[in-house]
């Protein structure tokens, strides 16, 4: 018995039956059958091609992210060690309680990141807040700078991922033209063949505990 294409078969096992299928087909001088295959096989590969590409723009979009992350808690983590030794040299200046009431950093880049850039630019007021000309007002700048970093990359990201599950919805949709062709086709390879030789155009289901037939020959 032929073995049909369900919708919870993978796109690989899509292309893979079709793909048997049309070389069967052509075997048998079906050359309409196999001609109707060959195209929704092909668009349901570049769709299939495209989910790739923008699955890959979407991990690149989360490394953004992550690299965007790690500047910002850099960025913090620079203005407090620079607080601090502006406190060593400076006796009773106390700058660092004022920018890190906490006593530390480590609440600020745990938080979650879409709080961080807030988070920057509120320190970066302090720091402007200091008096002028402080050797600490150059960290104001560069904190604003990361955290429209992080910004943007949270952006590029949420809008790599509504893109990719756009290509994962065509990809879907391409699947479906897919198994009604190779559906059609069966059917109208019956009607024409009848059963026996409709069946040899179409790979078939293996029963329970029937073993793969061999490969071959390289």
């Amino acid at each position: 018995m032929a073995r049909m294409l369900f919708d919870r078969d993978s796109t690989v096992l899509h292309l893979s039956l079709a793909r048997r299928h049309e070389r069967l087909a052509r075997r048998y001088q079906q050359n309409v059958l196999a001609a109707a295959i060959l195209a929704a096989t092909n668009g349901l590969k570049t769709k299939h091609e495209l989910a790739g590409d923008r699955e890959l723009d979407r991990q690149s979009a989360y490394d953004g992210v992550l690299a965007a992350d790690g500047d910002l808690d850099d960025g913090f983590r620079g203005l407090f060690n620079s607080a601090e030794n502006y406190d060593r040299d400076n006796v009773g200046a106390r700058t660092l309680a004022l920018l890190f009431p906490e006593g530390g950093f480590g609440s600020i880049i745990d938080q979650p990141l879409a709080q961080e850039p807030s988070t920057a630019e509120a320190m970066a007021t302090k720091v402007e807040g200091l008096e002028a000309g402080h050797p600490l007002a150059p960290h104001a700048a560069k904190l604003r700078t990361l955290a429209a970093g992080v910004r943007e990359a949270l952006t590029a990201l949420d809008t790599a991922v509504r893109v990719q599950k756009s290509a994962e919805a065509e990809e879907e949709l391409a699947q479906g033209v897919l198994r009604r062709q190779y559906e059609a086709n069966y059917l109208d390879a019956r009607k024409a063949l009848g059963r026996t030789i409709a069946e040899r155009l179409f790979p078939r289901a293996r029963t329970a505990g029937e073993a793969p037939p061999a490969a071959p020959p390289a």
